[in-house]
């Protein structure tokens, strides 16, 4: 059963502009209060918009309670203050900020249920690394709501880089994971979170997860996934759950909701978003993979007995297989439909078997609208909503079977630690009290010196999107802050003034 740990938070506070409980006719006190209000409810609404944690102008779930990263508790530095993460994480109160030193941790961090509400920041994305050594589990395991991981890297883990597990309110951004077991960064059971501004190269499972939710209440934005079994897995995840404006690249499979029965949230998979994201190359590198569900390999965007999802704006080319499919998920004796699936607006290209296909069997309503792609299995799909068993019956074949069995006989896969190292990536603007702004120290990290196998030119996964200062928002709430003041003491002193001359 997934545990809520608390009150869901809202994403930007509500602005809120106090009114004068009396205004003297046409006054001085009613004239200046008219003039000063619109820009009142400017200044006072820009700070609510800054912070929203959401892009503008797009249609969004509602009700996503991720937590914004605290910066109102103590700074515990380490090493100078806590001479270990572990001593840190045991010292921290809700609100605090660890701030990690340069250098090479071990990893094998774990924060337990009684320390929410924490950031653990790296000064340098790249000079702040744990290095599993291929021994040891996670870097950084979180069982804490509330709790925050920025602006470090991790490699060679046996298991996974960065880990949530049935907490409410996570964030991770600005996380670099390379060669890893299982997962690059991943939260099962969880509600409330973020995934942003983060790379991960050569998971042998799934680069990004978000699973056994529902409703997850989770986004998923401007990452990128290479050289993994999976660019992004979502067993049984939906409800508020979006992936969107991320980089899928040269993965064995590329997006892939999925409907199974693994004990936890019961399937199917139903209600995500997935928009425009690029996924290119799906297929054309052997990854590590430890998961059966490299069996769907060549397909950029697969929806596996999922129900309602969304596949809208994305672009999908040089899939070795399929660039967009949707198909039944064979689980046991259960066989999951899928259906009231939508795929608007996709551009598909340079598919190896078909740009876009609906295996048969689907449960019907999966429709298909305004999709730029040149071949289509079965060929009259565009423009159309399907009805209660359409689909193309070589599909079917091909894809409706277990997964077991679909990645039965495929090439043995590379081991993970044997994946290139991929290069350094931006690192998140730091801003200490008493310090001046700015990252650390760049290009310290062996990461810099290498580039991903298969990425090149436009599809260069070590591309990143700018950094984007944290401090920003904060300092135009509190000039807004100021604002709202200085107005207070003038209606006051005005209304005093005008109190004592009625003339006015």
């Amino acid at each position: 059963m997934l545990r809520i740990g608390g009150k869901p938070r809202s994403l930007a506070r509500p602005s809120r502009v106090a009114r004068p409980s009396r205004v003297a006719g046409p006054g001085r006190v009613a004239r200046l209060a008219a003039g000063l209000l619109p820009v009142l409810a400017l200044l006072v609404a820009a700070p609510a918009a800054a912070e929203s944690p959401l892009p503008t102008g797009v249609p969004l779930p509602t009700g996503v309670p991720f937590p914004t990263p605290p910066e109102t508790g103590r700074i515990l530095r380490v090493p100078s203050q806590a001479p270990t993460l572990e001593a840190a994480i045991e010292d921290a109160e809700p609100g605090d900020v660890i701030l990690l030193a340069p250098g090479t941790y071990e990893g094998g961090i774990e924060v337990p249920e009684d320390r929410p509400g924490i950031t653990i920041r790296g000064e340098d994305r790249n000079a702040v690394v744990f290095d599993g050594g291929t021994v040891r589990e996670n870097a950084i395991e979180v069982h804490a709501d509330g709790v925050t991981l920025e602006n470090m890297s991790a490699h060679d883990f046996a298991g996974n880089g960065f880990y949530w597990e049935r907490v409410e309110g996570y964030a991770g951004r600005y996380l670099t994971v390379w060669n890893v077991g299982l997962y690059g960064i991943y939260a099962i059971e969880s509600r409330g979170g973020i995934f942003e501004e983060s790379f991960v190269s050569g998971a042998a499972d799934a680069a990004f997860y978000i699973g056994e939710c529902s409703p997850c209440d989770s986004t998923v934005r401007r990452v990128t996934a290479t050289l993994s079994a999976v660019g992004y897995s979502g067993t049984n995840a939906g409800g508020n759950l979006v992936v969107e404006d991320s980089r899928f690249l040269n993965n064995f499979v590329g997006i892939l909701p999925n409907s199974f029965e693994v004990g936890l949230e019961p399937p199917p998979q139903r209600d995500a978003v997935f928009r425009r994201n690029e996924v290119v190359g799906t297929g054309t590198v052997v990854t590590p993979r430890t998961t059966p569900l490299g069996g769907y390999h060549g397909i950029g965007i697969a929806i596996a007995g999922g129900l309602r999802d969304v596949v809208q704006d994305n672009v999908v080319r040089d899939s070795t297989r399929y660039g967009i499919a949707i198909f039944a998920a064979v689980d046991r004796e259960k066989t999951w439909v899928p259906s009231n699936n939508n795929v608007t607006g996709n551009i598909v290209a340079d598919s190896s078997l078909a740009d876009i296909a609906l295996a048969d069997g689907d449960g019907g309503d999966t429709c298909f609208e305004d999709n730029e792609a040149a071949t289509w299995l079965p060929f009259d799909l565009d423009g159309t909503c399907t009805n209660l068993g359409d689909g193309d019956v070589g599909v079917g074949a091909e894809l409706v079977q277990s997964p077991f069995v679909l990645d039965d006989g495929l090439p043995d896969p590379p081991d993970y630690s044997e994946m290139a190292v991929p290069p350094a990536q931006p690192t998140m603007p730091v801003v200490v009290p008493g310090e001046t702004a700015g990252p650390g120290p760049s290009g310290t990290s062996p990461a810099a010196s290498a580039t991903p196998t298969g990425a090149s030119g436009s599809d260069d996964p070590g591309a990143s999107p700018d950094p984007v200062a944290v401090d920003g928002e904060t300092m135009l709430l509190a000039a807004s802050v100021i604002v709202v003041a200085l107005f207070a003491v003038v209606i006051v002193v005005v209304a005093f003034r005008s109190r004592g001359n009625p003339a006015a």
